[in-house]
């Protein structure tokens, strides 16, 4: 299956849809989709990976489309808080 960066209308997609969709452009597993659908970090987990945990920090993922890297389609996962960010570097692609 080739893959393509350019996902027209992506950002019309659903949540669930969107997920769907880079599934199956990456052949991600449920159990990938599922780590993606959740918080998928909790305390006792943080604490094992870095000293001094006091919480946790949750951002929304999206992905930025329309990336081509060195003759190579890609899509660029972004957690990010500032509104536009992902649609501007996916316009600017």
């Amino acid at each position: 299956m080739t893959t393509s960066s350019r996902l027209p209308g992506f950002y019309n997609l659903s949540i669930d849809e969107r997920l769907q969709t880079i599934g199956q452009q990456v052949d991600l597993t449920p159990a990938d989709l599922l780590s993606l659908s959740s918080a998928g970090l909790d305390r006792s987990a943080a604490d094992h990976m870095i000293e001094n945990v006091i919480g946790l920090y949750s951002l929304p993922i999206g992905v930025a489309t329309n990336f081509r890297i060195n003759q190579r389609d890609v899509l660029i996962p972004m957690v990010i808080e500032e509104p536009s960010v992902v649609a501007g570097a996916s316009l600017a692609a």
